[in-house]
């Protein structure tokens, strides 16, 4: 029975898929449990060799899925990924990026939210972007911040989902490209689900793959898009959002982040016996 499918969006990883899934591996295995989860592999168009790796790894770890997209475009290759897991929690990561205290603590936590983001922007002590796409960043969020009243930091990156609650949700969603996660998480917000944000590192250590200009021009466009298709979302019940510490993730976490895990785990018992009676 697979519990967690780790969804992997790939362009052109043909140099890192392979290394990616060796080092993520022992950890999966310690954290969810041998045989209980799966990489889903998405391959985004890729123009390399990356067929030929997500194809090794579905060879050494025989619960893998792999996808096949004829054209590169990161929204739909996160939202094929997302259709293609089996399990009942997915993790969706980058290839160079995923991190292991967040999972850890996501996995050791999961039923008290329905979507977790991973923000490079809730601690920028942890952040080593170049300063272009740091700036860039802010450029965005500000902007979600404005138009569409988003209260995180951070809309693109690691997430940590509960398939059966957003999936449909997902199907529900107009955009792809670099929106199709910013969508998601603004409907997952006006649906009423419980959305939590924690800290993750960032060190960028290859060039990016897209110039400045032409990126900002994308999202230029597809936020005026995202704009006319969100004005038709109705916002179902008030936020339910909280954000956490780089310290609350980290074994022993910190008094009130401990204070409030046992409150909710006894809020989650009661609810369970009300439900049960």
């Amino acid at each position: 029975m697979i519990d967690l499918s780790v969804v992997v969006p790939a362009f052109n990883e043909a140099n890192d898929l392979w290394d990616m899934a060796t080092n993520m591996s022992p950890c999966l295995d310690n954290i969810v449990g041998a045989g209980r989860w799966q990489f889903v592999i998405v391959d985004n168009g890729s123009s390399d060799g990356t067929p030929e790796s997500a194809r090794a790894i579905a060879e050494k770890w025989t619960t893998t899925r792999l996808v096949e997209l004829p054209r590169p475009d990161y929204g739909n290759a996160m939202y094929n990924g997302i259709c293609a897991s089996e399990g009942e929690w997915a993790y969706i990561i980058n290839v160079d990026f995923w991190d292991q205290v967040m999972l850890t603590w996501c996995w050791k936590h999961r039923g008290l939210y329905e979507l977790v983001l991973g923000s490079k922007r809730a601690d920028m002590t942890l952040n080593r972007q170049f300063k272009y796409r740091r700036a860039l960043s802010w450029g965005l969020n500000s902007i979600l911040q404005f138009f569409f009243g988003f209260v995180g930091s951070d809309t693109h990156g690691q997430k940590f989902i509960h398939l059966p609650t957003v999936r449909p949700i997902a199907d529900r969603c107009v955009m792809r490209r670099g929106q199709f996660d910013t969508e998601l998480t603004l409907r997952a917000a006006r649906s009423g689900l419980w959305l939590a944000e924690v800290p993750v590192p960032l060190a960028e250590v290859r060039p990016p793959r897209n110039l400045m200009i032409a990126k900002i021009y994308r999202n230029i466009v597809d936020i005026l898009r995202l704009r006319k298709v969100m004005k038709q979302v109705p916002t179902k019940a008030p936020l339910r959002y909280h954000r956490w510490a780089r310290e609350d993730l980290l074994e022993g976490g910190s008094r009130q982040a401990q204070a409030f895990l046992d409150a909710a785990e006894r809020q989650r018992t009661l609810d369970a016996r009300e439900i049960s009676v």
